[in-house]
């Protein structure tokens, strides 16, 4: 199966498009003018796909990545002699 040559920046751009989308139609749906909570968690996974589509990108380029949250932080890379951490 082939792969497209930037596939993860079509993923950034429709993940945004999508929870840009969200928001908004979430206005014009009854009740007017109130974001229900399963639309700002939707939009909270969307853009977290967002994050994972970037860190895809610098993964492919050989650059490290890393993930902070609170007190949790997780790097990916590789080291020059192969191993990963």
């Amino acid at each position: 199966m082939a792969t497209l040559p930037h596939a993860d920046k079509h993923i950034f751009w429709v993940c945004l498009i999508l929870a840009a989308g969200l928001f908004i139609g979430s206005f014009f749906c009854p009740p007017l003018g109130v974001i229900d909570p399963s639309i700002l968690k939707a939009g909270g996974i969307l853009v977290g796909m967002q994050a994972l589509g970037i860190a895809g990108q610098n993964l492919a380029n050989g650059n490290w990545v890393t993930f902070k949250h609170g007190e949790t932080e997780v790097t990916i890379g590789d080291d020059d002699d192969g191993a990963t951490k």
